[in-house]
């Protein structure tokens, strides 16, 4: 590095050459996996395991986000009146 500047590389949001190629290829993997499927014999429950695991090596994950509410205690004094 050339005083805390970067000189050379990818430029920020261009993709990986090889990660495109290769999900370029999985993705035409399954599509002809998906129009194999329909003529084996496989059950149902099966195509739809498979179609699930090569999702996973193709789209990307999401995030788990939640938003934590703090919820308030209020509290209550109660007077007996005679």
């Amino acid at each position: 590095m050339a005083k805390g500047f970067k000189t050379g590389g990818r430029k920020v949001g261009v993709p990986n050459k090889v990660t495109v190629e290769v999900k370029n290829k999985l993705v035409d993997l399954i599509d002809g996996t998906i129009e194999e499927l329909s003529s084996t014999n496989l059950t149902i429950a099966h195509k739809i395991k498979l179609l699930e695991i090569a999702l996973n090596y193709t789209l990307p994950k999401l995030k788990h986000s939640y938003n934590e509410v703090e919820q308030k205690v209020k509290s209550y004094t109660v007077e007996v009146l005679e």
